[in-house]
């Protein structure tokens, strides 16, 4: 009778000894990726938008909150400067459809493909992307400043020309900063206008 008990605890406890040496990057890796990804019909946040950032000699787009440390990310694309190739990922298991405008196709995750790929150039013109996933349909659609990010990105893969950082705080190479005048300077930068000569006071009647 024990003799019939040991190999099945020995099995379990082997079991479990694997499943606890299991890297746990990959394990965070493989949880984020089932949780990332808007479930199928749940619509886009309204804030999330396109945001470029260039960093080590490569260049990361991502569709997201914009949080780079600990935000969220729907979509992500990254090239080497002037590589004219992008690889893709998206955060959740199993292959995509992406389309853009007419053109369509099915991709891998971690796939590198050219940049010119008419999913892909259809992107930079357009600024939206369909996403369908097993479990999770997302359309992601740019905001004006969110376009300016993906021509940066596409230009970076296609010139090595380095967007700086987000297009709403810093302008990318080639764009001049607007900066404001505060008031105090504003008001200093004026010539004040010439007051009339004060009326001498009325003399009072003796």
């Amino acid at each position: 009778m024990i003799r019939t008990l040991i190999a099945p605890t020995l099995t379990a406890a082997l079991g479990l000894l694997v499943a606890a040496c299991e890297p746990t990057a990959q394990r965070e890796i493989e949880a984020t990726a089932e949780a990332a990804a808007l479930p199928a019909g749940e619509p886009v946040p309204d804030a999330y938008d396109w945001h470029v950032l260039a960093h080590g000699g490569s260049a990361d787009l991502d569709f997201g909150d914009g949080d780079w440390a600990e935000g969220v990310s729907l979509f992500h694309l990254s090239c080497l400067p002037g590589s004219e190739r992008v690889e893709m990922s998206w955060g959740y298991p199993g292959d995509a459809v992406l389309t853009s405008q007419t053109a369509t196709g099915t991709f891998k995750a971690d796939a590198r493909v050219p940049m010119d790929h008419p999913v892909f150039a259809a992107l930079r013109s357009s600024g939206s992307l369909a996403v369908g996933l097993s479990g999770a349909d997302m359309t992601l659609t740019a905001k004006p400043a969110g376009r300016e990010q993906i021509e940066a990105f596409f230009e970076y893969c296609d010139t090595g020309l380095e967007p700086r950082v987000e297009a709403a705080t810093v302008p990318f190479e080639g764009q001049t900063a607007t900066v404001e005048a505060t008031a105090p300077e504003a008001a200093a930068s004026e010539t004040p206008a010439e007051r009339p000569a004060a009326e001498p006071a009325p003399v009072p009647a003796t």
